[in-house]
């Protein structure tokens, strides 16, 4: 049976053949196998033996037959029951997939993004592989910086949170924080946040008022959590402890090199 879909999927009762010859495999379970095959992905999947699953089937098979049932006995099976019965296949494929396979999908697009990144990544296109090293980086600073969402970013600034999004809005525009986008949602990293004094540190703010243009906000995220020779931690950690140190610190990371 051959659903259709925007996957060329194929449903068996067993078990998942993986992928052959020059099929790529990446991703495999009890229930699913994905293998890329010349730009398309080829995906099979099994219903399997629990006759629990086949309830879906018997039961619109049964109405089908019912339908298209031919009136005299020994009567070719016309057109229109055919037709109804192919209908009946397609359905029983749809309802099977959104209702066992929605999370497995799920996580078989997850690795099918991985597996493109990494394809990509082994190319001979150096500026393609900066991008991407970049683009990674970027990732990975985020996963481990502490964010406020707007709300929260509201009440650590002791503003008003009736509207959290025009209220940081125009702190954003005055360029006195740092924002970032996450799951397409405002993320402000905690360590800007003199939690005791209700503000954003000030140290911060003449920072960004100082960086450079072709600074980028995530290359100053970068700077200010990584460990620093001058300080004991990062330097976004002595924001409160030690202003001037950390500015001092910034003005030199910017200082242009001076070649003799």
């Amino acid at each position: 049976m051959v659903a259709a879909s925007t996957l060329d999927t194929q449903a068996r009762v067993g078990t998942p053949r993986r992928a052959r010859g020059k099929k790529r495999a990446f991703y495999a379970s009890p229930r699913i196998a994905a293998a890329a095959d010349n730009g398309h992905v080829v995906v099979d999947f099994s219903i399997g033996q629990d006759p629990d699953n086949l309830v879906v089937l018997r039961e619109a098979l049964a109405l089908s037959a019912s339908e298209a049932a031919p009136k005299a006995s020994g009567a070719k099976l016309p057109a229109a029951a055919v037709k109804l019965l192919v209908t009946a296949f397609e359905n029983v494929a749809t309802r099977y997939l959104q209702d066992k396979f929605s999370t497995e999908f799920e996580k078989l697009i997850s690795e099918y993004r991985l597996m493109l990144r990494e394809n990509l990544a082994t190319g001979d296109d150096a500026q393609l592989k900066a991008a991407l090293n970049r683009a990674r980086l970027q990732e990975r600073i985020l996963a481990s910086t502490q964010m406020a969402d707007q709300a929260q970013a509201c009440e650590l600034l002791g503003l008003s949170g009736a509207n959290p999004s025009a209220t940081m809005k125009r702190k954003e525009e005055k360029n006195e924080l740092l924002r970032f986008t996450i799951d397409g949602r405002a993320a402000y990293p905690l360590l800007q946040f003199d939690v005791e004094g209700r503000r954003i540190y000030p140290a911060l703010s003449e920072i960004i008022a100082r960086k450079p243009d072709h600074w980028t906000n995530f290359r100053l995220l970068h700077w200010l959590t990584r460990p620093h020779l001058d300080f004991e931690d990062s330097p976004g950690a002595s924001l409160g402890s030690e202003p001037e140190a950390v500015i001092a610190a910034f003005e030199r990371e910017i200082e242009p090199e001076v070649h003799g």
